[in-house]
């Protein structure tokens, strides 16, 4: 049986509830876990729910800490609440014989990083290709227990501040996998596990598709179409 794990808080359960919908459709007999709070309704498909508490204000370190004292004892994909699955997914086979594996980028990785934004200066990266900065998207993640989700949460607490705020969760994950022998790390392909909706064209045929940012309408509408 395959395992996925996703993080959500809050009132507004339209989103995970249609990841869920999807990754159920096609895993029919997964073990699927909802990391929350005790106030979010529980998404309907969940095999269970797992209440934790932390700061809102940062909900990327809150996340990685959820998922680290979850302790699952065997593989998982830690997957985020803006995606749908449209094929069968074995997290399990996928990971193989690695320690991790990572959502590598495909889109954008010649583009030049923003230093200045969402009111922060993050000026040690101006200058670098967005790929050299973030080679690694934090929104589909295996592991093969909660050992890295452990590793990753104390590295994100020795962070600056204004990486608790935002980028946290990527500057931990490219630092983590750079520490790490290459032959233990697998890659999931951007365009095959987190493929953006305006690219279905050039790879028309994703496991997961990504619809993060202001793509959360194409998101339903593709949902409801599936």
């Amino acid at each position: 049986m395959s395992t996925f794990v996703f993080f959500h808080v809050g009132a507004d359960i339209s989103q995970p509830t249609a990841m869920v919908a999807s990754l159920r459709k096609h895993n029919p007999g997964a073990e699927i876990i909802q990391v929350t709070d005790k106030n979010t309704p529980t998404i309907p498909g969940v095999t269970w729910a797992h209440p934790t508490e932390g700061n809102p204000e940062y909900l990327m370190l809150w996340r990685t800490r959820a998922f680290a004292a979850l302790q699952l004892a065997q593989p998982a994909l830690y997957m985020d609440t803006d995606m749908l699955v449209r094929r069968p997914l074995h997290p399990e086979l996928l990971l193989g014989d690695a320690v991790i594996a990572v959502t590598r980028r495909s889109f954008m990785r010649e583009a030049i990083f923003n230093a200045k934004q969402r009111g922060q200066d993050y000026s040690e990266h101006a200058g670098k290709a967005l790929d050299a900065v973030y080679p690694y998207i934090g929104c589909c993640t295996i592991t093969p227990d909660g050992f890295a989700w452990e590793q990753l949460a104390e590295m994100y607490d020795r962070l600056e501040p204004k990486y608790k705020t935002w980028y946290g969760d990527q500057e931990v994950l490219r630092e983590y996998v750079n520490r790490l022998p290459p032959f233990v790390v697998a890659h999931l392909p951007e365009h095959q596990y987190a493929c953006l909706p305006e690219h279905f064209g050039e790879h028309p045929n994703p496991v997961i598709a990504h619809y993060k940012g202001n793509r959360k309408a194409q998101m339903f509408t593709d949902a409801a179409r599936a």
